[in-house]
């Protein structure tokens, strides 16, 4: 066809030769004009027009048309280059078949005359001169789906070096891009918004996505699409906008996790926030101190806050709120006050609050913080000062009153002996009465933890066994006494003292269920916090639990304390000997307690871990008499003559001194062996430890046995070959204590 191409050459339209071959179109020449319109052409002669025309099926189905019925087709239409970039002419093209086997395209400009072109022009350089001063990325796709125009954000938010990179292409996103929907499921292309739109021909709503940009690089971007339209309706395109929003994200995360963390320290300091308009009353507290102090939910307004606040308190508040009116902006207010809860419980606030002054409006903003348990905690410690205070108190008149017991015992042993059989009856009503005045003061040696202890390796369920006949004595037949214990619970501790305790919490159990009940006793295990180091060690439970009447908060704030009692003929120092006792084993004791559901006390003691119970035998009864020399010093004369008198009755030279001094003058006067003191520890001017000292400084193995009303033994590791003996004693035990001293 080269001869006929030659007048081809000369055509002044864009002409384009092809070869049929096997049922597709090589394009063989190109004329002058159409190397003009478009250079890239004339170097890819040669190829296919499935090659150049693949995105144009109508082209090719033209070409086939044409050489089919052997005639000519002419369309118009718009169309692309091979660089894929938009047309912006309107072309007819006219399929001419040329024997044999030949097809000429003739190509002409049809477009708009250049004035109209150059309007066209001006419009899309102000189009595009909007859409790049955007902020947003924008995307316009043709119907195809390829890009068609794009800005410079598009380019940079997808990863591309420059337009060229993405215009004529369906993907956009660089390699290791990927586009994620809000949930983090990862998109398929036919799902991208600014496609779904040319198949849907319906817009897409602006919808939050994660961009992938990278192994490591996440953004967030806010999506919308339009489609376009053709002047006949159908779907021309589509544009696409997206914002990076990243940072904005970002921002709400941070915000997010700013009020969860806040969230979680108002949680933890129980605490909640709060906001009224003192004009108005209205207000907003937050949800949290609904849950803190069982509030009514959605309280909005100060009346129906007020509801919740103690009666007592009431005023004391409203009074706050008024102070508020007068306020300058800035100032602030704290005040505490009861909040009774929907269940009833009564808990300690302490609200902050602050005036703001905004405009012509005034709002009162604060917290409010659960301090029930500080509030608790401040009692706890004033009650131990209270305790420690009448405990102290309590100590001494048992010491003075130990004093005279000594004496009377001391002397009605004496008396005993020589009394008639006539006077035996009302000699052992005084010593009965004697007895009784014993024990009370063991009583308040045990509060004022004074009591002395011979600790002992028990097994607490052994020795619940063990009086058990006595308390269901004690408890009577209208109750009901279950023991349960676990084995293997071993303290150290005096039995005689932990019997004392569990015996009184029994009778006070009994006391609380005048028509009787159940009581149970139960002995095991559990986790305690230490005071102090606050760590977690186990400790022995020792549980009694009954089905009384309970006691309010009152009640349980004072049942320890010495000499308050609910009884009419109580003495007030069961339980507050049992608190003592408990303290001076390193325990604790508490106190659950319902009114009109009954109480539980838990007595918890340190738990010795595989240990092995003692088996201690009696020891052989210690002769009566002795023999050697005594000397006796106490500031109480009773004391100090009855004591004489019962060591001459049992064999014993004795000598004796009213005080530490005439105790040194009274042994630096004596020539002979003194074999040991017996000498009280509380006198004035020189105590008993500062005598025993001089005593054995002077003479060296003098032994010395402690006499003392607080039945506690001296500590003083320069004394040595020493023995305690709490008052009072009976001639038997002084007998006993010296013999063992001596012998020792």
């Amino acid at each position: 066809m080269s001869g006929s191409f030659d007048i081809l050459e000369h055509v002044p339209i864009p002409a384009y030769a092809f070869r049929v071959v096997d049922g597709d179109f090589v394009l063989d020449e190109v004329n002058a004009a159409g190397r003009a319109h478009n250079p890239a052409l004339a170097k890819l002669r040669g190829r296919s027009m499935s090659h150049l025309y693949g995105d144009q099926p109508q082209t090719q189905e033209d070409a086939s048309r044409a050489v089919a019925e052997k005639t000519t087709v002419v369309r118009e239409m718009a169309v692309r280059r091979y660089d894929r970039t938009e047309a912006t002419m309107l072309l007819r093209l006219s399929y001419v078949y040329v024997e044999p086997a030949r097809l000429v395209i003739f190509m002409q400009d049809i477009s708009t005359p250049p004035i109209a072109e150059a309007a066209v022009r001006e419009s899309e350089t102000r189009y595009r001169t909007l859409v790049d001063s955007l902020p947003d990325a924008v995307l316009l796709r043709g119907s195809d789906g390829r890009v068609l125009a794009c800005n410079a954000v598009a380019v940079r938010l997808f990863g591309a070096t420059n337009e060229y990179d993405l215009l004529g292409k369906s993907s956009v996103f660089a390699p290791g891009y990927r586009l994620r929907a809000e949930s983090g499921q990862p998109l398929e292309p036919r799902e991208y918004p600014s496609l779904k739109v040319l198949a849907t021909g319906e817009p897409e709503p602006a919808k939050l996505f994660e961009l992938e940009a990278g192994e490591h690089a996440r953004k967030w971007v806010r999506v919308a699409a339009q489609p376009l339209r053709s002047a006949s309706g159908t779907v021309s395109g589509s544009v696409t906008t997206f914002t990076d929003i990243s940072a904005l994200i970002e921002t709400q995360k941070a915000l997010h996790d700013s009020s969860a963390r806040l969230d979680l320290a108002l949680a933890a300091a129980k605490m909640g926030v709060w906001e009224i308009d003192p004009f108005t009353r209205l207000g907003f507290w937050s949800d949290n101190l609904s849950s803190i102090f069982r509030l009514v939910p959605g309280l909005s307004s100060l009346e129906e806050f007020l509801g919740s606040v103690h009666p007592d308190d009431r005023s004391s508040v409203a009074v706050v709120s008024e102070r508020a009116l007068s306020a300058a902006h800035g100032d602030t207010f704290e005040h505490e006050f009861r909040i009774v809860g929907q269940d009833a419980m009564t808990r300690w606030a302490r609200a902050f609050a602050r005036v703001l002054h905004e405009a012509d409006k005034v709002r009162l903003v604060g917290t409010i913080m659960d301090v029930t348990e500080p509030h608790h905690l401040e009692e706890e410690l004033r009650r131990a000062h209270r305790l420690e205070s009448i405990g102290r108190l309590a100590g001494g008149i048992a010491h003075d009153f130990n004093n005279l017991l000594a004496a009377m015992v001391g002397a009605l042993e004496l008396v005993e002996e020589q009394c008639p059989p006539s006077a035996l009856e009302d000699l052992g009503t005084i010593r009965h009465a004697a007895s009784r005045a014993t024990e009370l003061t063991r009583q308040l040696l045990a509060f004022a933890r004074k009591q002395p202890v011979a600790y002992k390796v028990i097994d607490l369920s052994a020795m619940v066994s063990n009086v058990e006949r006595m308390l269901r004595r004690l408890v009577g037949a209208d109750i009901d006494l279950a023991i349960t214990s676990d084995s293997g619970i071993h303290v150290r501790a005096d039995p005689s003292l932990l019997e004392q305790v569990l015996v009184n919490l029994v009778v006070n159990a009994r006391e609380a269920m005048p028509n009787g009940g159940h009581v149970g006793v139960r002995v095991g295990s559990t986790l305690h916090t230490t005071v102090g180091s606050g760590a977690l060690k186990t400790f022995a439970v020792l549980e009694v639990s009954d089905s009384g009447i309970g006691m309010d908060e009152e009640t349980r704030t004072k049942i320890f304390d010495p000499f308050f009692t609910t009884k009419v003929s109580g003495t007030g120092l069961g339980l507050a000997s049992s608190y003592g006792i408990v303290k001076q084993h390193g325990g604790y004791i508490d106190v659950d307690t319902t009114p009109g559901k009954g109480t539980r006390f838990r007595v918890l003691l340190p738990l010795l871990e595989d240990a092995a119970i003692r088996k201690e035998s009696m020891p052989a009864p210690s002769p009566l008499q002795g023999k050697g020399c005594i000397l006796v010093v106490d500031d109480e004369e009773l004391v100090r003559n009855t004591t004489v008198r019962m060591l001459k009755s049992l064999g014993y030279q004795v000598l004796s001194a009213g005080s530490g001094q005439e105790a040194l003058e009274c042994a630096a006067r004596h020539t002979g062996y003194i074999d040991a003191v017996v000498c009280d520890v509380a006198m004035p001017g020189m105590d008993g430890p500062s005598v025993a000292r001089e005593l054995q400084r002077a003479r060296p193995g003098l032994q010395v046995l402690f006499a003392s009303g607080y039945a506690t033994a001296p500590d003083d590791d320069l004394l040595t070959g020493r023995s305690f003996l709490p008052k009072p004693y009976t001639r038997t035990e002084l007998a006993e204590k010296l013999h063992e001293l001596l012998s020792g």
